[in-house]
């Protein structure tokens, strides 16, 4: 916890060289699948990370536990949580600022989603 960058406001100006053992083909690699150049795959990366891909999704484990209604309250809390820190935790940051939105935006998709299977296909008032 006391060795990461993360957490600090001047992560950005952080260059890590990796180790000298490491070869030269798997920090190729690496470097191919962490670079994002365009905006839609950052907005995947935001709305499907890869470590959500990566087993059973947390979704269905608290759908599997809680049922649809308590997942149901879980991403409509999370959705508010998005939307109130927005302004305050990145500040600064416009790109972080608008993950905590597309993030926000997930969570009330699967909102919408859940309250269909919970109480049907039924029409949604707009406005």
């Amino acid at each position: 916890m006391f060795n990461t960058i993360s957490g600090r406001d001047d992560h950005d100006r952080f260059v890590v060289d990796p180790p000298s053992s490491y070869e030269e083909s798997i920090c190729q690699e690496y470097d191919k699948i962490i670079k994002v150049e365009k905006e839609d795959v950052v907005v995947d990366k935001i709305e499907n990370p890869i470590h959500y891909k990566q087993g059973v999704s947390p979704y269905d484990v608290a759908k599997s536990m809680y049922g649809p209604e308590g997942l149901l309250k879980f991403v409509t809390i999370n959705s508010v949580k998005y939307i109130q820190r927005y302004p305050f935790k990145y500040k600064g940051d416009p790109d972080k600022q608008l993950d905590d939105l597309i993030k926000a935006k997930r969570s009330l998709e699967t909102a919408i989603e859940l309250h269909k299977e919970i109480h049907g296909n039924q029409h949604i008032r707009h406005g």
